[in-house]
């Protein structure tokens, strides 16, 4: 049976992500240190308390005119970085360009929203979970040897409702929904 809760949140999607994503599934088992699924490349902004699988119009509908009053803005990716952690490491691309905006658009969301964000914002892109550490330590060069020589740029105009299953995870049951464009600028 399907999970009766979701964790909706706001993301923007960075599709210029799906080489290096792709690349590094092919270098770590998938169990053990799961990859981001190529075509689910994003930077996570908030994430809303858990709700029912058909809520993300409804937080699309509450966010949706705040948002839509930021300009578009260019984003550049570029630099390896991690969440150490004993249970469960994430390795990522650092945001190098675009940071302030990531910033404005997660503030607006805050207002619109309650944040259930458990640290401090570090917009990031994600490439990876350990989700056993020992086979992360095994990967994480490969990961980084991929990661410091990709700069990824893309143009945002838009953020999305994106979300997966509470039992589902977030590298592979990532689903987008509700797209809400940014101004033009």
């Amino acid at each position: 049976m399907p999970s009766a809760l979701w964790y909706w949140g706001a993301v923007v999607r960075v599709d210029a992500a799906r080489d290096l994503l792709t690349t590094i599934g092919t270098r770590v088992d998938g169990e053990h240190v799961r990859s981001q699924t190529p075509d689910t490349g994003h930077v996570t902004l908030f994430y809303a308390p858990l709700r029912g699988p058909e809520d993300a119009t409804t937080l699309a509908d509450r966010v949706r005119e705040d948002v839509g009053r930021l300009p578009a803005f260019d984003l550049r990716c570029a630099g390896f970085d991690e969440f150490p952690s004993a249970a469960r490491p994430v390795a990522w691309l650092a945001v190098a360009d675009g940071a302030e905006s990531l910033h404005e658009l997660r503030n607006v969301l805050c207002t619109c929203d309650e944040d259930c964000h458990r640290h401090a914002f570090i917009p990031h892109l994600t490439l990876a979970y350990g989700e056993d550490p020992a086979s992360y330590a095994t990967a994480r060069e490969a990961i980084r040897d991929e990661a410091e020589h990709t700069t990824i740029t893309t143009r945002i105009d838009a953020i999305w409702i994106a979300g997966f299953p509470a039992d589902g995870h977030p590298a592979r049951d990532l689903r987008y929904v509700e797209r809400i464009p940014l101004a033009s600028g």
